[in-house]
């Protein structure tokens, strides 16, 4: 044998020896997987039967917690609520758009669920009806129909439902809600008590007392002699000021539980109807009944104090002031008490100390307490006093127009804009246009010229004013007075005297303003007894320089120019800065030729106010009275660089050319004043006497007749015509003007000799 086969012998028969021992490795490997499988499987088997038996005992219990769940919102309906209304918000919050998310029906279920533990009797106005978690969710339903614009009235609530949700509303605050859901109740029960009770107290919440004097009414018809509601309806009524309110206290007293505060009520209701004895019997009743209560004390001393029993009344608030220090009404009762008693001063401005540390009598009390500072004689702080009130007080608007009031009664006209043009922004009263307006009148007072056509430039926002004042308050006595007085200086008399008969209604009777407005009044209507009466009504409250001011002119109007020289003086006595009084004292001082007495008013007066126009043109008359007459010409230049307009002052400048022998500078003016009004009997008067100087006779005659057409009594307008007629010897005619001379004045010595002259020619 070959070594080739030898070799490929043995490779055989060692491929064949390996490959039965790798098979036979494979085969003991097989066999110990197949071994393992099995153990695995018998593993997985015995694994998966437990893992079955684990999963029936989850299902077994899962179903009991279904089953518990199922009770617990079986037997508390306000969980099952809860998780029905958490899940229509869901539903409503996830919704793109309005019409999407739950249906009403839903939502209106997951409601009732949720307030279903509420009682249809639960208290008014208890808390802790709902728990803390449902209150959160309910307000966010009900947001949630707000912004989708759903209202109780179309959810379709039954009443019950309706009446439950409106508790949980009123407990919320939502009180548009309680109301709509109370009222779907109240249509199917409106004798429940339970809800005119809660529709009673929704009222109240709001402040609308006409709405629960509705309520009230409407409870009393179920339960009519329940005394806390006869109580609550007496006190509601006596503050809406009907005098019902009175038939309730009765019926407390017939019941025959009526206590010492309901007769105080009584007494109060009383005293507002006028029967003052009445109130004071039954105030003191219920002070025998409990004489410890200081209102009640209060109350008697406020009727004593009103019925001019001041003696008693101060002790009636001492004794309220001994149970109680801390009542500020009392205090402020007694300031005003004590205030009258100069041997007293120093209580009477204690009580008002204290009055206003308490806040009680508001400004009046405030005005009392500077008052009585100034009698003291403590001028810095009486001002101080009012000064830090209204810091204080900013947003008082009374307050700020009573001291802007005091400020132009004293001549400071820029301190009371001042304090009007602070006030804060939003704040308006009647009061504030008020004082506005009085500014305007004192500064065309300041500036007037006498023509008239200024005076309407001035005193157009005087009338915005007061109407501004009026649109706020209609029944607002001292806008009606003020709107009166602007109508009379711009000549509107009918309109005038109609706003100051609203002005005597309603201002008080102690209130001399509106009397003297109204006698001033009747004097421009040429009334001399009706200004009389007025201003003798004024005058019972005591003489003042309007009092005088007025008597003046009465005086004056009737041809008695002493005694009005008179009244003017005392008016000017008691106030200097009376800016008429010191006017109409100057016009009867140059009917009386005191030239001079003129110069000095005038001179006041412009230094009072230097843009007074006819305090100047009074200066000028009086030099010219003084045959002062370039200085008189110097005046009225100065008239007319500010009034151009001034047809009396150009008259009286073509007088003084003419005095200083100027007539050809008098022409000018005097034909620029018969141009601005042919009426003017004066200017025709100066045009003639021009004329005359002129020697254009003629001219001058028909420029006197001019004169007398405008004022038939011109007496030297008639005297020229007469004497012009008498001297062409028209005789018949001269002696018909004569006689017109006499008839204006019947002892004019040269009017009757000169007509006894014609009527011998004529014979």
């Amino acid at each position: 044998m070959d070594p080739v086969t030898a070799v490929f012998g043995l490779a055989c028969i060692g491929a064949g020896g390996g490959a039965g021992f790798w098979l036979r490795k494979a085969d003991a490997r097989l066999q110990t997987l197949s071994e393992t499988a099995v153990v695995l499987q018998e593993g997985q088997a015995a694994h998966f039967s437990h893992l079955n038996m684990e999963v029936s005992t989850l299902q077994k219990q899962l179903s009991e917690m279904t089953g518990m769940v199922e009770a617990l919102r079986a037997t508390h309906p306000e969980i099952d609520g809860a998780l029905l209304v958490h899940s229509v918000i869901s539903q409503y919050e996830s919704a793109t758009h309005v019409g999407q998310g739950a249906s009403h029906l839903e939502a209106l279920e997951a409601l009732e669920t949720l307030i279903s533990p509420l009682s249809t009797e639960s208290e008014i106005g208890a808390e802790s009806l709902l728990s803390s978690a449902s209150e959160s969710l309910l307000s966010r339903l009900l947001d949630v129909f707000q912004s989708r614009q759903i209202h109780a009235e179309t959810l379709g609530l039954n009443p019950v439902a309706a009446h439950r949700l409106g508790h949980a509303c009123l407990l919320l605050r939502r009180y548009d809600w309680a109301e709509s859901c109370l009222g779907i109740a109240y249509r199917s029960s409106p004798g429940n008590q339970n809800i005119l009770e809660a529709l009673e107290h929704i009222a109240l919440l709001r402040g609308d007392e006409e709405l629960r004097r509705h309520w009230l009414e409407a409870r009393m018809t179920v339960n009519p002699d329940q005394p806390e509601l006869l109580r609550a309806h007496a006190h509601l009524l006596a503050k809406l000021g009907d005098a019902e309110a009175e038939r309730d206290v009765r019926r407390l007293e017939a019941l025959g539980v009526d206590t010492a505060a309901d007769r105080s009520l009584l007494s109060g209701l009383r005293a507002r109807a006028g029967s003052r004895s009445e109130a004071l019997e039954a105030i003191e009743l219920a002070l025998a009944d409990d004489p410890e209560r200081s209102d009640d004390w209060y109350s008697y001393a406020q009727l004593l104090y009103d019925d001019g029993e001041h003696g008693k009344a101060q002790q009636a608030v001492e004794r309220c002031l001994d149970i109680d220090r801390q009542n500020g009404d009392a205090w402020g009762l007694l300031a005003k008490l004590l205030a009258p008693m100069a041997n007293r001063l120093e209580e009477a401005l204690k009580a008002a100390i204290h009055a206003v540390a308490l806040d009680a009598g508001g400004t009046e009390l405030v005005f009392l307490k500077s008052d009585l500072l100034l009698a003291s004689g403590k001028l810095t702080e009486s001002q101080e006093a009012l000064d830090r009130a209204l810091l204080e007080s900013p947003d008082n608007a009374e307050l700020r127009a009573r001291m802007a009031s005091r400020k132009l009664l004293n001549g400071a006209i820029s301190e009371a804009q001042t304090l009007l043009d602070e006030t804060p922004l939003g704040i308006d009263h009647a009061l504030l246009h008020v004082i506005e307006g009085r500014l305007h009148l004192a500064r065309a007072d300041r500036g007037r010229d006498g023509t008239g056509e200024t005076d309407a430039t001035l005193l157009a926002e005087a009338v915005t004013a007061f109407n501004d004042g009026l649109r706020l308050d209609r029944e607002c006595g001292v806008a009606w007075l003020g709107l009166a007085r602007t109508k009379r200086l711009l000549g509107d008399l009918p309109g005038a005297e109609e706003d100051i008969s609203r002005a005597l209604r309603l201002l008080p009777e102690e209130d001399p303003s509106a009397s003297s407005e109204a006698a001033l009044l009747a004097l421009d209507l040429n009334d001399i007894s009706a200004a009389t009466k007025h201003i003798e009504a004024a005058a019972i409250h005591g003489d003042s320089a309007t009092v005088s001011y007025v008597r003046g002119n009465i005086a004056a109007r009737t041809g008695h120019l002493d005694k009005a020289l008179m009244q003017f003086d005392e008016a000017l006595a008691s106030d200097p800065s009376h800016i008429r009084a010191r006017l109409n004292r100057c016009s009867a001082l140059m009917a009386m030729g005191e030239g001079r007495k003129v110069l000095d008013d005038a001179e006041i007066l412009l230094d009072l106010a230097p843009s007074l126009t006819l305090a100047r043109l009074r200066r000028a008359e009086g030099f010219m009275l003084l045959t002062e007459w370039e200085n008189a010409r110097d005046d009225l230049k100065m008239v007319l660089e500010t009034s151009p307009h001034h047809y009396h002052a150009l008259t009286q400048l073509g007088s003084c050319y003419l005095s200083l022998k100027r007539p050809e500078r008098a022409e000018g003016p005097l034909n620029e004043a018969i141009r601005l009004n042919q009426d003017h009997a004066p200017a025709w008067h100066q045009r003639g006497l021009l004329y005359l100087e002129l020697k254009e006779l003629d001219a001058a005659f028909d420029d006197f007749q001019a004169a007398v057409r405008c004022d038939g009594n011109h007496l030297d307008s008639r005297l020229h015509i007469a004497a012009t007629l008498h001297q062409q010897e028209r005789h018949e005619e001269a002696a018909a003007a004569w006689r017109a001379v006499l008839a204006i004045d019947p002892d004019h010595t040269v009017a009757r000799t000169r007509l006894g002259d014609c009527e011998m020619v004529l014979l």
